[in-house]
């Protein structure tokens, strides 16, 4: 929700659509401590080139919930969203390993976490780190 400053066109857009992430992180059970504030520039700045003009917020919150099953894994999704939740989190997972492309926003993502260590470990069982690409282990 923008701020007072912002309505009036006095506020950094930035500074919302941060907010707005580190709302969707703890929504979906990421604790901050785990995202420092480089990944969510990062993220911001990816988010508003994938917006394309618009507004990033809705770009955010779908990022948020991939760096929550990368952070938590596939088991700890099930448990606190559902078998259905965890299945869709997989598969755009799966989707960017059999896409192999490593500069879309969700690569990106993942290689962010990846990056900062923070990845549960069935994750980072998943990816090629080796060759710093997202290709699937097999």
């Amino acid at each position: 929700m923008p701020g007072f400053f912002d309505f009036f066109g006095f506020g950094s857009r930035r500074r919302t659509a941060i907010q707005v992430l580190d709302q969707a992180l703890d929504d979906n059970e990421v604790n901050r401590a785990y995202i420092d504030d480089g990944m969510r520039f990062a993220i911001y700045k990816w988010a508003e080139e994938s917006a394309r003009g618009g507004t990033p917020d809705q770009v955010l919150k779908d990022a948020a919930a991939l760096v929550s099953f990368c952070v938590l894994g596939k088991a700890e999704t099930a448990a606190l969203w559902g078998e259905t939740v965890a299945a869709e989190r997989d598969a755009r997972f799966a989707a960017v390993l059999a896409n192999g492309e490593d500069d879309t926003f969700d690569a990106r993502i993942i290689k962010l976490v990846l990056a900062k260590g923070n990845a549960a470990e069935d994750i980072r069982a998943r990816v090629n780190l080796e060759s710093v690409s997202l290709e699937s282990e097999g």
